[in-house]
């Protein structure tokens, strides 16, 4: 059987792909090996036993547990795990949703009430004015509700800000008023974590939104939508000028790519609106099996049938494209970019040849992917985008519970704790189903969604009009 040639490493969509993705999952341990867990706890069903969602780690006297933070090594006991910890346990599993954890170490920075970060804002602050004024008044930012008092040192110039970005200057707006549209700008913050959730803000400064050039496709690339000239198949192409780089074929049923545009674009908060470079998001649905979304710098949405086979209602769905929303107003791909120049070492570079089809897309990305790259900031840019995804889905009416309910059902579909089946480049589905956990516990202690939306019939008949996918 021949084989497609490679792409060398000058071959932009291979560069593109390169910068997004990761390595594949690898297979999970078996049971009586040694293995690590990571992951948020979250619960304590008894005192010999912590819970990370369905697994139950059971800890006896000779399970050593210890906490690292800036100041090194602490010893602890058992008492002092608590839920919202996040933990590495090593050890073996005993059975189904059984571990037995021989050594526990707590990530004792991440647990700390001091919270500090920055974020682009992507809804409007609902009294800006007050912000600018020094008054008492709260602020949406990062996922967080940061609750500003007359004693948090602000730096809120919006003239500042504004001039200090040609495109908004250039916009014909007056950078000497504080009369202008805040969502997209940049914030900075600093505070405490109180008891129901808020963070009462000791700092919060004011910045320009991201510059143009954050939301480019590198090499000049386009993603654009047409039709296999052979088999006259619906596709969209990687193009750059008129070379075409690869194809991805989209699903032929109009329906189910229209009910997924429909809903990503009902999910678009307003900082879309305050980008320095107009965003056109686009949602396409394309044929792939695995259960995977993945998100292009300039707003290009790629939706998985795996994944839309996966999920179990539009609450869960809805969860997913917010995700990926967050991660492209974020500008999380120039970030990792930035932040991992230097380090991208000992590649190797696989593929399909210039113009062919893309088949397993997740798996494409992965075998010209980044493996061998250490990303520092990864799990720190994958939380942020699940706090603002689950902030996006509350505000718009759904469940925010079904996004950890999806975690688990990955976990016992595919018995995968390590490495996740949803979304390539992401956390494992472990780490992920805790977090979201977590975060609803912390951030909404106080909230109820019994009347939220988790379905809806438009889903359901999207489902029937697709029709049995493959899932792997």
């Amino acid at each position: 059987m021949a084989h497609a040639p490679r792409p060398s490493l000058r071959d932009p969509l291979a560069a593109l792909l390169l910068a997004l993705a990761l390595a594949l999952p690898a297979p999970p341990a078996s049971a009586g090996s040694k293995v690590k867990l990571h992951g948020y706890i979250t619960g304590r069903p008894d005192d010999q036993t912590v819970a990370i969602l369905d697994d139950k780690l059971e800890l006896t006297v000779a399970s050593r547990i210890t906490g690292q933070d800036a100041a090194g090594e602490h010893a602890l006991t058992r008492a002092d795990l608590v839920p919202g910890m996040l933990i590495e346990a090593e050890g073996q599993w005993l059975d189904h949703h059984k571990f037995f954890a021989e050594k526990i170490v707590v990530d004792l920075k991440d647990f700390e009430k001091q919270v500090h970060g920055t974020a682009y804002l992507q809804e409007e602050p609902a009294e800006a004015a007050k912000i600018a004024e020094g008054e008492t008044t709260g602020l949406k930012a990062d996922g967080y509700w940061l609750e500003l008092t007359p004693q948090t040192r602000r730096e809120w110039d919006v003239a500042k800000a504004k001039a200090s970005t040609p495109s908004l200057v250039a916009s014909g707006s007056n950078p000497s008023t504080n009369q202008t549209a805040l969502a997209g700008f940049h914030v900075t913050y600093a505070g405490v974590r109180r008891s129901d959730g808020r963070i009462t803000a000791e700092r919060v400064e004011l910045g320009p939104p991201a510059p143009a050039d954050a939301y480019k496709m590198p090499h000049d690339l386009e993603v654009v939508r047409g039709k296999d000239p052979q088999t006259g198949i619906g596709v969209i192409e990687f193009r750059q000028g008129k070379k075409v780089q690869g194809r991805m074929k989209l699903l032929a049923v109009p329906s189910v790519q229209e009910y997924v545009s429909h809903l990503g674009d009902s999910l678009l908060p307003s900082g879309i609106k305050g980008t320095t470079r107009t965003l056109e998001f686009r949602f396409f649905v394309v044929e792939d099996p695995t259960i995977n979304a993945a998100s292009l710098p300039d707003g290009t949405m790629l939706i998985d049938t795996g994944l839309l086979g996966a999920v179990d209602n539009e609450a869960q769905l809805a969860f997913v494209l917010s995700h990926e929303i967050a991660h492209v107003l974020q500008v999380h791909h120039r970030r990792e970019v930035e932040e991992t120049r230097g380090k991208r070492i000992g590649l190797i570079i696989a593929g399909v040849a210039a113009g062919a089809f893309i088949g397993n897309a997740g798996l494409f990305m992965a075998e010209i992917g980044i493996a061998s790259v250490v990303n520092g900031h990864q799990r720190e840019l994958e939380n942020q985008a699940d706090r603002l995804g689950l902030q996006n889905v509350i505000e718009h009416g759904y469940d925010p519970r079904e996004a950890p309910k999806f975690s688990r059902m990955i976990i016992e579909r595919y018995s995968e704790r390590t490495t996740s089946r949803l979304w390539s480049d992401h956390d494992s589905s472990l780490m992920r189903g805790s977090f979201l956990t977590v975060q609803l516990m912390r951030q909404y202690p106080d909230n109820h969604w019994d009347n939220a939306t988790k379905d809806t019939d438009t889903f359901q008949a999207m489902r029937e009009a697709m029709g049995p996918v493959k899932i792997e």
